[in-house]
């Protein structure tokens, strides 16, 4: 009997038939076909798809690229889009002689879901055919398979299904212990360092309570009280402007990034976004996505959507990237936060390096490769590297200009600088490049609260991990409107009272964690982060007045002159340590047409306090709320030389290939 012959062998649909590597694609295919002497055997995952209709010269490409970048056929094959995951599992199911489960099916849960997706088998339950087991191999998992049906010797009771179903029926039947993993998975390393138990209505008003009344005394009539809050506060205040001053001079120091790896030793990436309500941005973020220059075999992009945002999730299928990926449904339950999203991604994650973008992202296509050499040449301890991000719609307004030059000054000169010097580094949002044994030690990211990046880089820094930065960019759309920049920056701030409530509750254990230098150092980020936002305009008040009416500039006792040279310095001091880094970070990030901008920075430190305190009454009124960012809105540089690329390389492949 004629094995039965699959119609179709491509997934490629016609939409994604303009690639940039089609023609070399092909040539490679023609170099196989030509030399038939030269082809070494087929490997068993994908020689059996030579009987059911895949022409030999797509295996035999499948199998040389496998070989190649380091992974198994399959997964070469796969990837490539050379063969549908339908077609190959079917093909498959056809050659064992079992049945291909192609309906909605239902697993038994019996060890936890990540090692059943590793394993890639499950037992199904109660199937009305009275199958047993259910199988979605891959790699070496096929041949084992293989050689398992050809030694039994009586009916099989196991199905084949597609990877993807067969993720699909894990999440379900592991569906209490997926949500509980995503909203608790902080939690169960280290419940004393997560948002959640220690953020209660006491807490923020102790804390609110303190700091009213360290300025009570500060602003009060009593001398003794006053100096002594004077002293306290321009200590913390001192700290954060000495920081970033030694921050900014030690960005110029120069780190080797140099070195790249080939296919073959590129470990796997996984890819994790977390996406609400960006439907508008799905065929940009899939483009930015098929840029990256990685091997598709090696990558694992897992989008992360709310059940309710059906428009998104269809406008990811309907501008899908080329390389493997699904869309994974979050599960239903509180908070909807974007760090709860990501854990959801995190049980069936294959990389042992995970990257995690914004969907507003456009990141440099080498970025993924830059980051996987460096970790190679960086010690374990390691865990996370942070890419620089640079707004691409600075020219937009005022706004978006002042937003690209801060940009510019906290992640091309003070992040560097304190990477450079050991000290924490309270991370980005975006293009974070972590170790995966580095996450699951620390429990991945906090759901509750609301600025998961700087949380986690503390908590990573806390369990003796180190982040650095690298030589590498993203461009991100920059809010142009100011109620949308507002909201941002009010979560933000908000994340930062949290995170600062959380890891300063029991300080003999931060100290303990960090040692004094870095706990000294985290202290000052918190101030100048947001106490300087909440305090600096009735600080600033207060000093002009002093300065114009009283006895700033004339004291006459001692201690007047003490505080007095304090605060004149710190006055000084604070101006440069806000401006240098602005106009060193214009100079690397080529933004002096910028200039202009900089007229605006009082009004830009206006809006600061503005969030800091709207920041403050929602950490009373609604702590965990996540209030999200708008995106889409506005024109972008990147994203039109990015199109424009694109069109060159179509206009490239297709000269080629006529």
């Amino acid at each position: 009997m004629r094995p039965r012959r699959v119609e179709s062998f491509s997934s490629t649909s016609p939409q994604r038939r303009e690639e940039p590597r089609v023609f070399d694609r092909r040539r490679a295919i023609e170099d196989q076909a030509a030399a038939p002497a030269s082809r070494p055997p087929l490997p068993v995952e994908i020689a059996f798809l030579a009987a059911y209709g895949v022409p030999e010269v797509l295996l035999q490409y499948a199998s040389a690229l496998a070989r190649r970048q380091g992974v198994a056929a399959d997964a070469a094959l796969l990837a490539e889009g050379l063969v549908s995951e339908e077609t190959y599992y079917r093909s498959l199911a056809a050659h064992l002689g079992v049945v291909f489960l192609d309906a909605e099916f239902d697993v038994a849960p019996l060890a936890d879901a990540a090692a059943t997706a590793a394993r890639g088998y499950a037992r199904l339950f109660d199937h009305p055919r009275g199958l047993q087991w259910l199988f979605a191999p891959s790699g070496a998992g096929v041949a084992r398979l293989i050689g398992a049906a050809r030694a039994a010797k009586s009916r099989p009771l196991f199905a084949v299904t597609t990877r993807s179903r067969f993720l699909d029926a894990l999440r379900r039947g592991y569906s209490r212990d997926l949500a509980r993993m995503a909203t608790y998975s902080a939690e169960r390393v280290d419940r004393d360092l997560c948002v959640r138990p220690a953020l209660t209505r006491g807490t923020i008003a102790t804390a609110i309570g303190a700091n009213a009344a360290l300025l009570a005394c500060l602003l009060g009539p009593f001398e003794a009280p006053s100096l002594g809050a004077s002293l306290l506060l321009a200590g913390f205040f001192l700290a954060s402007v000495l920081l970033r001053l030694i921050a900014c001079a030690a960005s110029f120091e120069k780190v080797d990034c140099g070195g790249w790896l080939d296919d073959a030793r590129l470990p796997s990436f996984t890819i994790v976004i977390a996406l609400y309500k960006e439907a508008a941005v799905a065929r940009q973020l899939a483009r930015a996505l098929d840029r990256l220059d990685y091997p598709r075999a090696k990558l694992d992009i897992k989008f992360i959507v709310e059940g309710d945002d059906r428009e998104t999730a269809e406008a990811l299928r309907q501008h899908a990237p080329r390389a493997p990926h699904e869309i994974i449904v979050a599960p239903e339950g509180a908070p909807r936060t974007k760090p709860r999203a990501l854990n959801a991604a995190t049980p069936f994650a294959r990389g042992s390096l995970v990257a995690v973008f914004d969907a507003e992202d456009l990141p440099e296509p080498r970025q993924l490769r830059r980051a996987a050499a460096r970790f190679s040449r960086l010690p374990p301890d390691v865990a996370c590297l942070q890419a620089s991000l640079a707004i691409d719609n600075g020219a937009r307004n005022w706004i978006a200009a002042l937003f690209a030059i801060e940009y510019a000054a906290l992640f091309d000169v003070y992040n560097k600088g304190l990477a450079f010097m050991g000290l924490p580094l309270f991370l980005g949002g975006t293009s974070n490049h972590f170790r995966i044994e580095a996450l699951r030690a620390v429990g991945f990211w906090d759901a509750y609260n609301v600025t998961e990046d700087a949380d986690l880089g503390l908590r990573l820094a806390r369990a003796g991990y180190r982040i650095e930065t690298f030589a590498s960019e993203t461009f991100e759309e920059a809010p142009a409107i100011f109620g949308a920049l507002v909201k941002q920056r009010t979560r933000w701030l908000k994340g930062w009272m949290q995170t600062a409530l959380v890891h300063c509750r029991h300080p003999h254990r931060l100290v303990a964690d960090l040692g004094p230098r870095r706990a000294v150092a985290v202290l000052a980020m918190f101030t100048g982060g947001f106490v300087g936002p909440l305090l600096g305009p009735i600080l600033t008040v207060f000093f002009v007045r002093d300065a114009v009416f009283g006895q700033l500039l004339a004291p006459l006792t001692p201690l007047e002159i003490a505080k007095s040279t304090l605060w004149c310095f710190l006055a000084l001091a604070g101006a440069g340590a806000t401006v240098w880094p602005l106009l060193v970070g214009m100079s690397r990030r080529r933004l002096t047409a910028f200039w202009p901008a900089l007229l605006f920075l009082p009004l830009w430190l206006a809006m600061l306090s503005l969030s800091a305190w709207r920041a403050l009454v929602e950490l009373w009124l609604r702590p965990f709320h996540w209030e999200k960012t708008e995106h889409g809105l506005t024109p972008r540089g990147a994203q039109a030389f990015a199109a424009e690329a694109e069109a060159r390389a179509g206009r490239v492949t297709r000269t080629a290939s006529s």
